[in-house]
């Protein structure tokens, strides 16, 4: 699964109407991403025209008794044990036969279950049956069926089978039932805002702007909102669905789609069949007017993209390296693609990013965009995520949720390995420095360890660790063992394990099996323990020899001290020695002879410690560090170090300006972005200007051309007439930064200039018109806000609604009244959280004008999600 969020802030520069950052690093990905992404429950102040410094107080000194007690604010205290599920039965297969009642938003559904008892005789069996009526309960022997006694309490279903069975009696329970999702207690977390299990989506059409789909999302454990099973991770079986629908709506299952039968009534049942054994999780299904696009078939196996019409002409574009992420991923893990078929689709409303069900991965709909988004912004990450997790999740799943890095740390670092094959170790390792930042921000408020099963809720796996800090320790272990070992240690793994549960230990004894090493205190002290180290580094030359000291400065009461292989490169005179050293004591020291004084002792030189390192520098040895180190990251930190003295400091200049030529993008665009504050009495300005003029006109990375427009903008009004040429470009983002710019310069007819892009749907151009037209207060907008807002829902819509509510703030009450009628609409039709609770949100902004308070406590009183009932709460006591 992929978990997303988006974030919105403001740069704060010197000019008026400033771009927002989220034009370079929109979308991001929860969980996961992303964790990618992952979820983030920290709150910040994002205004700095606010502070509050409190009343100042004297500093008393603190009792050491005190102190002997504090922790860290990031200790979580642990919960109750949470083992996997005991296993009574082994479920062999499930054959499910659904059809929709699409007003009412039921599933009537009919579960024949095939099971054997796992090892002990059973006489009753408990499913998993979350919600449903039961209408009956039968043991299938032939074409005979004998009706069974059951109890059920609206969560378990409890049926005393005829007789005891043995483990070596297989029978089946035919259960029918209908399914009422929308009933139930909804609840969430921030990686999967619902658990309803089965979605509704414009059931009966009233919104003419938004497609009538069903979709399922089965992890963690939904899918028993809308079948009996076992519903625990550990717990696999063979699966086929009968889906009946009508005949112009497209179906999407597990498995081959066996074949497709037209009903007396009018209806069409698809048979879908999956034959290799997955969990419980990963059923799916999706129905929707698709359209579903073929790729070409990967060694026979069919690659096909179901997204809604208006997004086929680029569906070829927005997943069409599909085909080659299966060629690679088998390849390097020399097992090839284990399923039957590989199908993507698109949804609305989705409550996550995406989630990688057995053959049939779902995305959320940010996913379908044109091609001049795709200039900017692919999204390959989270289509490689979702891929890789058909090995390391589907294949080879962890048998608990406290062993979830089994399966997100491998997705997340599937992107990593993806970049690499795809654009080159420099730009995977900026994808890695983004993991990190992820898990170190996490890890200002929350250090827990990788494997735990003392979570409060299995929810609470779903996070940074899981997802960023588990692809750094992977990426770690494999620089630590080489390439060959770690992918052969992958591939015993995955033939070990195949159709199989596991835990931590597999992977481990999998590494010591290939490498013939112990490993134990690589899995002990990173995925068993909580936080990472707190390194310090000093280097000092003297007669000969280089010392390094290094220190771990963690408090070893909450914290271990690690064992960590690092390497060191010496440069002398252009010329490199790499030393590997072993950093296991809490005070370490290493001496290095040289011939003379090294120009630069570079620490971690293949930066990839999952921690940040206090290792003070001068100003040289950064300039040397620049141009010589060979890993992305550290030139791109030298730069880093180096920026706040570009205007003083000729070598300095010189650096930047070399490094507006570079071969990385990356640097040129860090190069470009220095030169903002360049001064105007500098008396080279004029070649300064002139050369991110050039940069604007010529550049190929879009990103970088769009930085050149930001300067240029801050550089001075001579800059209008390339600022206006970028209103051409081919990239949103190039035409958004440029929007900011001409408005800033002064240029002639700006809102004209805006209201030329009004019909575009990309929302970095709809973001910055909304910003425009709030922040001038420009008249009569009200219509094209509502307009796009009746084609969003999620995050897009939240963020184009928070605009919205800005810009009705500044308008005078008759617009308001009009403008809560819109936010009415939009709340009453939204059937997701961020659309949902943006509009609320919105609508309480304008609380003062007649009728909203009142339709605020009614929606209030009524409202049974209790996710929104909280953060209604929140929002109208922040404001009380």
């Amino acid at each position: 699964m992929t978990t997303s969020y988006m974030q919105q802030h403001k740069n704060q520069s010197k000019l008026v109407f400033s771009r927002p950052v989220w034009l370079y690093v929109f979308p991001l990905l929860l969980a996961i991403y992303s964790c990618k992404t992952t979820e983030k429950t920290v709150t910040e102040n994002t205004d700095p025209a606010v502070e509050f410094t409190g009343v100042p107080q004297i500093q008393q000194p603190i009792p050491e008794e005190f102190l002997e007690e504090a922790q860290p604010a990031w200790v979580v205290e642990k919960s109750d044990y949470h083992p996997s599920k005991t296993k009574y039965f082994d479920l062999v297969h499930t054959l499910l036969d659904v059809k929709f009642d699409w007003e009412k938003q039921y599933l009537i559904g009919r579960a024949e279950i095939s099971v054997s008892p796992h090892f002990y005789k059973q006489d009753s069996v408990v499913l998993d049956a979350v919600g449903f009526d039961i209408e009956s309960v039968e043991l299938l022997d032939g074409k005979d069926a004998k009706t069974l006694k059951y109890k059920y309490d609206s969560l378990l279903l409890n049926i005393q089978l005829d007789k005891s069975y043995s483990k070596s009696d297989t029978f089946k329970l035919q259960i029918k039932y209908i399914a009422k999702p929308e009933e139930q207690e909804i609840g969430g977390s921030q990686a999967i805002t619902s658990d309803k299990g089965l979605y509704f989506i414009n059931p009966l059409g009233k919104n003419p702007y938004k497609p009538q789909q069903i979709w399922t999302q089965g992890e963690t454990q939904a899918n028993s909102r809308w079948f009996p099973t076992f519903d625990s991770p550990n717990m696999k079986t063979t699966q086929e669905m009968l889906i009946t629908v009508d005949t112009a709506f497209k179906t999407l299952s597990n498995g081959k789609l066996l074949s497709q039968q037209i009903n007396d009534d009018g209806t069409r049942t698809d048979h879908w069949k999956q034959e290799k054994p997955h969990s419980t999780y990963l059923f799916m299904m999706a129905v929707g007017k698709f359209s579903v696009v073929s790729d070409e078939p990967w060694n026979g196996i069919p690659v096909n993209y179901y997204v809604e019409p208006e997004y086929e002409k680029y569906a070829l574009d927005i997943f069409g390296h599909t085909p080659e992420m299966l060629e690679f991923f088998s390849d390097i893990l020399d097992y090839p693609y284990p399923w039957d078929k590989y199908s993507q689709v698109v949804v609305r409303d989705y409550v996550s990013g995406a989630m990688e069900n057995t053959s049939a991965s779902i995305f959320m709909e940010a996913l379908q965009v044109d091609n001049h988004y795709l200039i900017d912004q692919d999204w390959d990450d989270i289509i490689a995520h979702e891929l890789f997790h058909h090995w390391f999740g589907d294949l080879v799943t962890a048998e608990s949720w406290a062993n979830l890095p089994l399966n997100e740390s491998f997705a997340t670092y599937s992107e990593y390995l993806w970049l690499e094959h795809k654009h080159g170790e420099a730009e995977a390792d900026l994808h890695w420095l983004e993991e990190r930042d992820s898990y170190l921000l996490e890890a200002e408020s929350k250090r827990v360890p990788m494997i735990r099963y003392n979570y409060a809720n299995r929810e609470d796996m779903f996070d940074s660790h899981s997802y960023a800090k588990g692809s750094l320790l992977l990426h770690m272990l494999r620089n630590h063992v080489g390439d060959d070992a770690f992918f052969a240690s992958l591939n015993y793994y995955l033939k070990s394990n195949a159709y199989q549960n596991v835990e931590i230990h597999n992977l481990r004894l999998a590494f010591e099996k290939i490498t013939g090493r112990d490993l134990n205190w690589f899995f002990n002290q990173w995925f068993m323990e909580a936080s990472h180290p707190d390194i310090n580094v000093v280097s000092e030359y003297d007669s000969g020899k280089v010392e390094l000291r290094v220190r771990q400065l963690q408090d070893e009461k909450f914290t271990p001290l690690y064992e960590i292989p690092v390497f060191v490169d010496i440069w002398v005179d252009g010329k490199k020695e790499r030393h590997e050293i072993v950093i296991s004591e809490e005070r370490k020291d290493f001496t290095f002879e040289t011939a003379k004084k090294p120009d630069l002792v570079q620490f971690d030189a293949e930066t990839y410690l999952p921690c940040q390192v206090d290792y003070i520098q001068t100003t040289d040895e950064f300039i040397y560090q620049f141009y010589h180190a060979e890993k992305i990251l550290a030139r791109k930190d030298a730069l880093e170090q180096l920026e706040s003295d570009i205007s003083n400091d000729a070598k300095i200049r010189d650096v930047f300006i070399d490094a507006l030529s570079d071969s990385l993008w990356k640097i040129r665009e860090i190069a470009t972005a220095a030169f903002a504050e360049y001064p105007k009495e500098a008396e080279d300005f004029e070649d300064i200007n002139n050369m991110i003029r050039e940069i604007a006109n010529n550049e190929s990375k879009s990103l970088v051309r769009a930085e050149a427009i930001n300067t240029l903008t801050s550089l001075g009004n001579q800059n209008v007439d390339i600022v206006e040429k970028a209103l051409q470009d081919s990239s949103y983002t190039v035409v958004a930064t440029a929007l900011y710019g001409y408005a800033n310069l002064g240029g002639e007819n700006p809102i004209g200039k805006v209201e030329q892009f009004e019909e575009v749907d990309d929302l970095t151009i709809l973001l910055t018109l909304a910003d425009f037209y709030g922040y001038f207060s420009i008249p009569n907008k009200l219509d094209w806000f509502a307009g796009k807002l009746r084609k969003k829902s999620g995050q897009e819509a939240a963020l184009l609604t928070n605009y919205l509510g800005g810009y009705l703030l500044s308008r005078p009450i008759e617009t308001q009244m009009q403008g809560v009628v819109i936010l009415k609409e939009l709340f009453e039709n939204s059937d997701d959280f961020e659309s949902k609770s943006s509009s609320f949100q919105a609508l309480y902004l304008l609380s003062d004008l007649e009728g909203v308070d009142q339709y605020i406590k009614a929606a209030m009183d009524n409202e049974t999600n209790q996710r929104l009932i909280d953060f209604y709460h929140n929002i109208t006591t922040m404001g009380n």
